[in-house]
């Protein structure tokens, strides 16, 4: 009986199987140093190096914002946060310890410490000179820089001229009434008939009556100023729309105006007189035939 013999591996097998083997490895060993190769290194510790370029940027922006407002002169900062404003003189002179201001000067006044009745000015520009002395002046006496040029061309006709600075103040400033705009006439014929001095309450003060026109609409709209008699500062004590062109004068009827004086206000169809009842402290409306 014959021994069975177990088959031998082909040879030509087994070198197939290797080669096989030794391609697929080198493949995948090329594969993975190409893929290394073509792939950016990463930057190291990129949070990092993001909250460095932040914190630097902010340090910076501060630091500029700082210096731009202590720099003196520094206009952008002057105009979005100065707390100082451009006036000029208003009135025909300004006594001051160091002299005088003459009318049209132009003065800066500290906006943080002026309140309504007084302005502390300087005479020099605060930012080119820190150090400049301030003064303790009449409001009154100014008016702001870029109205300069209207108040000259309003107050330019007699008798408007001859008017105090508050008075002429009071006028620029209240020239809005139901919905409605007035003007200072600039006819100097109409100027005559606009305005009218006396006194009008009876406190020995000289008080001025002013008409002001729409001329668009052809009204006009009246004005009493008088005189606080402390403080001797100007006031509305009486203001009245008339849907009519007007004309104003002093009440001279009888040969010694009485006290307080009346006010006669005329029209195409009408005639008023307006005079202050002291007993119950307000001016009346009489109309006239």
């Amino acid at each position: 009986m014959e021994e069975q013999q177990t088959p031998r591996p082909n040879k030509n097998k087994i070198f197939l199987i290797a080669g096989i083997a030794v391609a697929a490895a080198l493949l995948i060993t090329f594969g993975f140093i190409f893929l290394n190769k073509e792939k950016p290194n990463p930057p190291v510790n990129p949070g990092r190096k993001l909250k460095d370029s932040v914190l630097i940027q902010k340090k910076d922006s501060v630091i500029k914002v700082k210096d731009s407002v202590s720099t003196p002169g520094y206009r952008e900062s002057e105009e979005e946060e100065s707390p100082y404003s451009e006036y000029r003189v208003i009135a025909s002179t300004v006594t001051l310890s160091s002299g005088k201001l003459k009318f049209g000067d132009k003065v800066f006044a500290d906006d943080r410490k002026s309140d309504a009745d007084h302005k502390i000015i300087l005479l020099q520009n605060p930012y080119q000179h820190p150090d400049a002395a301030k003064y303790k002046v009449d409001a009154n006496f100014f008016i702001e820089d870029h109205r300069f040029d209207e108040y000259k061309n309003n107050f330019s006709l007699a008798p408007f001229s001859s008017l105090s600075s508050g008075v002429k103040n009071i006028l620029l400033n209240e020239n809005y009434s139901d919905g409605n705009k007035y003007m200072i006439t600039q006819n100097k014929e109409r100027a005559k008939s606009s305005v009218a001095f006396g006194d009008f309450d009876g406190d020995g003060i000289r008080d001025v009556a002013v008409l002001m026109d729409n001329n668009e609409k052809q009204i006009s709209r009246l004005l009493i100023i008088c005189s606080n008699e402390v403080t001797k500062r100007p006031y509305i004590a009486f203001a009245e729309n008339y849907a009519d062109k007007m004309k104003v004068s002093l009440d001279t009827t009888d040969y010694v105006p009485v006290v307080p004086n009346s006010i006669i206000v005329s029209g195409e169809n009408a005639k008023l007189s307006i005079v202050y009842d002291t007993e119950s402290q307000k001016f009346k409306t009489y109309y006239l035939e």
